[in-house]
């Protein structure tokens, strides 16, 4: 329960908006397909930060990033592609794994345990992971409600600008991690958490 209480707490913290504002952004830009997008998302924010922190893989280079950020934003936003049915889930695949790359996790004392355990551990590291970020990705469950309440005309004359804004701020992440702004972004975020 502390470690869920914990992400909780995270997802407060500017340093979780590395992962919590591509998120956003791949909702918006999947327009009907948004839950399917923020699921796929999520799951790939758990698998590709297990993987990383369990040291099973390495980390991606930046430029690997950027691709699947830039690739994410094509097939959410580019027509001919993101009228297909898995546009959402292909594009929250890509968008996740990107973002969880780019995650610096703010640790607290109960995550801290599990990122130090977390090489040694099988599935159970696993399922401790998916407890933090059930807490760290709450905001996103609240971004997926609100577009299923706001009435069908309304999401309809909207859709089209928040396709965009989410389109134009997941571009704008590939291009700032193609050009190696992003560790000064994440530094920035860390310590801004660091300071409250």
């Amino acid at each position: 329960m502390d470690l869920l209480a914990e992400g909780f707490e995270s997802a407060l913290m500017a340093c979780s908006l590395i992962v919590l504002i591509p998120g956003v952004a791949t909702a918006l830009a999947a327009r009907r397909a948004a839950v399917p997008a923020l699921a796929a998302f999520s799951v790939a924010v758990l698998t590709a930060s297990w993987l990383r922190f369990s040291d099973r893989v390495g980390g991606l280079e930046p430029i690997p990033i950027a691709v699947l950020l830039a690739a994410a934003t094509a097939v959410l936003v580019v027509p001919r592609l993101s009228r297909r049915e898995l546009s959402g889930l292909g594009g929250g695949l890509l968008a996740g794994v990107g973002a969880a790359e780019l995650w610096r996790p703010c640790v607290g004392f109960e995550f801290g345990q599990v990122l130090n355990s977390l090489p040694g551990r099988g599935p159970s590291g696993f399922a401790l992971l998916a407890v933090y970020l059930l807490g760290l990705l709450s905001p996103l469950v609240a971004v997926g409600a609100a577009h299923h309440l706001l009435p069908d005309r309304q999401r309809r004359r909207a859709e089209p600008w928040l396709a965009g804004a989410g389109g134009v701020v997941l571009g704008a992440l590939a291009l700032a991690t193609a050009v190696g702004l992003h560790d000064d972004l994440v530094g920035k975020l860390f310590e801004w958490s660091l300071e409250s």
